[in-house]
C-alpha cells in the first residue's frame, strides 16, 4: 500500500456537512474503506489548509476516486501528494 497526504480547504458545502460531524466522519471512513483504502490519520489544521488526511491506498487512481467522490458529496478543495517513508525514499535514492 502506498501513502498519500490529502490537504483540504473547506467550502460552504463542507461547513454545512459539519452540522452532524460525527455522522459525516463515519460515512467518510466507510467510503474510504469500501474503496480499498484506509485512513491512517486525520488532523484539523490552522493556517493555509483546514484539514489533512493521511491515507494508505493501493494506487493513485484509488485516491483520486476517493477525493472526487468525497469532494462532490461534502465539498472541499484538495491537494493530494504521494508520500514516501524513509525506507522507501532510500530505495529510490540509492
Amino acid at each position: 500500500m502506498a501513502t498519500f497526504v490529502v490537504l483540504a480547504k473547506w467550502t460552504d458545502k463542507s461547513f454545512a456537512a459539519m452540522q452532524d460531524a460525527a455522522k459525516v466522519s463515519a460515512e467518510i471512513k466507510q467510503t474510504v474503506k469500501a474503496m480499498g483504502a484506509e485512513i491512517k490519520a486525520w488532523y484539523m489544521l490552522m493556517g493555509q489548509y483546514d484539514e489533512m488526511c493521511i491515507l494508505e491506498a493501493p494506487n493513485p487512481e484509488t485516491v483520486a476516486k476517493i477525493v472526487i467522490s468525497l469532494s462532490a458529496q461534502y465539498g472541499g478543495k484538495t491537494e493530494t501528494m504521494q508520500a514516501f517513508s524513509e525506507a522507501e525514499a532510500m530505495k529510490l535514492l540509492t
